[in-house]
């Protein structure tokens, strides 16, 4: 889940025409996004709105951009941007949806079912249950099944240790017994400490492998309240044999990503939840297996999203210090800054004007390009530029949130 600062921040011309089904190989980028409650599609610097109902949130793009996932009234629906059509997936309720890394099956969760959706034959299968008791999920790698982690339960003795598990999915999806292809992988510990932070263990963020899949990246969180605070960044061999905590921050799954090619964690440090100001929140990378840290964050600098450019390159979004105010003028309202790790550089690239931040920084690997968002926390608009920030221009005018904009960048790690 994202945090409070995202939700903090949240909040026509319409042109007829078709989209490709595949991505175009011009380094053109191409977007979903939801503007005055509407689905809308971006590519080749046309726009389409696809939706006229409103309530629509989260779009989610497949590997090969064919389909686009999203809420609709908290019902999980999708697009068909080829044969131009809406389907309904699953009834309110479904939430944590994703497309498998290399074909067009949805998964998603419900109460702790996991449950999947089969686009393969371009048009919908209905659901099939595949596991119980998930807390979160991951797909595998190489889209054979999931990583899920159970969630602790509180019995009289105190809580129980959450658990990983590894489900293998058959071809044909069918999951007769939701046990047989399950296969326990790894217990959590009941606490966790790095320094002076310590938390229990109650569930897990998403996973993520580095890249060359020999560790998995995830958080692992407290109670609920005490999550909003603090929670834990920790790495897993994708053997099970070791398992280190990294760093204290907080639950929010953006914050956290390997560099491209190496294997490198970056995240944001630091606990405290964004309501109480925006301080202690601090640019790390970690080198693995040698485990050695590096700060990248000035003093009196907070650093609020961030994105991989190379292996050495990050693209940051950094503010100063500011305490929490009512007047979002008066908030943390970033720039984007260039930061090499070899040589060691730090370079401001954009100068959004007063009043406005530069937000939620990606880079589009397939187009070359950098992107973010431009918010005042009431307006929010896209802009792109070259990938050092040369050409600076707006894209796309008025989204409804920071995080209203899904990206088709299937090159990303």
């Amino acid at each position: 889940m994202r945090t409070f600062f995202v939700v903090a921040i949240s909040l026509c011309l319409m042109v007829h025409v078709p989209f490709p089904a595949k991505a175009d190989t011009a380094s053109v980028p191409r977007a979903a996004f939801v503007r005055s409650g509407n689905l809308w599609i971006k590519a080749n610097d046309r726009e389409e709105q696809v939706t006229k109902q409103g309530n629509i949130s989260h779009p989610l793009w497949s590997y090969d951009g064919r389909w686009l996932a999203y809420l609709k009234n908290d019902e999980i629906w999708v697009y068909d941007t080829k044969k131009r059509q809406h389907d309904q997936v699953y009834h309110t309720g479904g939430s944590n949806y994703q497309w498998a890394p290399d074909k067009n099956i949805l998964a998603f969760s419900d109460q702790g079912v996991l449950n999947v959706s089969d686009f393969r034959q371009n048009t919908p299968q209905g659901f099939v249950n595949i596991a119980l008791g998930v807390d979160n999920y991951s797909w595998l790698p190489n889209g054979s099944g999931f990583l899920v982690s159970s969630h602790a339960n509180l019995q009289p003795d105190g809580w129980t240790n959450p658990q990983l598990f590894t489900i293998r999915l058959g071809n044909d999806l069918k999951m007769n017994d939701l046990t047989a292809n399950v296969r326990h992988f790894f217990t959590i510990p009941k606490t966790l400490k790095k320094g002076t932070t310590e938390i229990i263990s109650i569930g897990t963020s998403t996973f993520k492998w580095s890249p060359d899949q020999k560790w998995i990246a995830f958080i692992v969180h407290p109670t609920a309240s005490w999550s909003m605070d603090s929670d834990m960044l920790c790495v897993l061999s994708a053997n099970g044999k070791k398992f280190v905590p990294l760093d204290e921050m907080l639950n929010d799954q953006e914050w956290f990503q390997w560099s491209l090619q190496q294997n490198r964690l970056g995240y944001i440090q630091g606990g405290g939840r964004i309501i109480f100001g925006f301080t202690n929140k601090q640019l790390k990378v970690e080198e693995l297996p040698s485990f050695q840290s590096r700060s990248l964050t000035p003093n009196a600098f907070v650093d609020l999203g961030f994105t991989w450019m190379s292996d050495s390159r990050i693209t940051v979004a950094r503010s100063p210090e500011r305490a929490w105010s009512i007047v979002p003028a008066k908030r943390a309202l970033p720039a984007l800054y260039r930061v090499e790790l070899h040589p060691d550089l730090q370079q401001r690239i954009t100068a959004p004007p007063n009043g406005y931040g530069d937000f939620s920084p990606i880079y589009i690997r397939r187009a070359d390009t950098l992107a973010w968002v431009r918010s005042n926390y009431s307006q929010h608009d896209v802009w792109i530029a070259a990938p050092d920030g040369r050409g600076a221009k707006p894209w796309i005018q008025q989204i409804d949130a920071v995080d209203a904009i899904s990206w088709y960048n299937p090159d990303a790690s």
